[in-house]
């Protein structure tokens, strides 16, 4: 858990906030104190170390629309969370049909990125490993599990994040877990 995520969170009110120029510092504010846990999740979401940080500014890019038209966030961090929930799903959704596309008219799968130094491969292995069998996942079982095992949300919070029941939260991670340790296991050979 992050330091940011411990302290009280502060109510964010932008549509007190109208003119623009005071609309930027709200968003400043919240770039500066939760941009890493917003790089964080999208990690454990299964994007690539090479994506990552496009994707988590693409998440303060919609935070920054949506400030104009939002008249409270009484928690910042979970409204973040959501957003980020929800772009992480359109990015996966974008190289899954990107993908498929350059099947078709290649013939091949273009995977792969540059190599990672020396001194930070085995934890860039361990990561791609867990990144690769979260990408194989229903994405409705991935997004549970990533808030409830990775981001070690409570099931309220997450049942919050993804406007489902708290009950529907506690059933995908049981499934969650279930599928994510049979891909490993099919994937790896082993208990992950």
């Amino acid at each position: 858990m992050s330091l940011a995520a411990a302290e009280p969170e502060p109510v964010v009110r932008p549509a007190a906030h109208a003119v623009a120029g005071e609309r930027d510092v709200v968003w400043a504010a919240l770039y500066d104190r939760h941009f890493d846990d917003v790089y964080r999740l999208v990690r454990r979401a299964g994007v690539s170390v090479a994506d990552a940080e496009d994707v988590a500014q693409k998440v303060f890019l919609r935070v920054h629309a949506l400030l104009a038209h939002t008249p409270e966030v009484t928690h910042p961090l979970a409204w973040l969370r959501a957003i980020t929930v929800r772009v992480v799903s359109e990015h996966h959704r974008f190289w899954r049909l990107r993908r498929v596309k350059q099947w078709v008219v290649e013939g091949v799968a273009t995977l792969g990125r540059a190599a990672t130094p020396d001194e930070q491969y085995a934890t860039h292995q361990a990561q791609d490993q867990v990144a690769a069998v979260l990408r194989r996942m229903s994405p409705k079982l991935r997004e549970v599990l990533v808030l409830a095992e990775l981001e070690d949300l409570a099931p309220a919070e997450v049942a919050t994040i993804l406007g489902v029941p708290v009950n529907t939260v506690r059933s995908r991670r049981h499934l969650a877990r279930a599928q994510f340790s049979a891909l490993w296991q099919r994937q790896h050979g082993g208990a992950p």
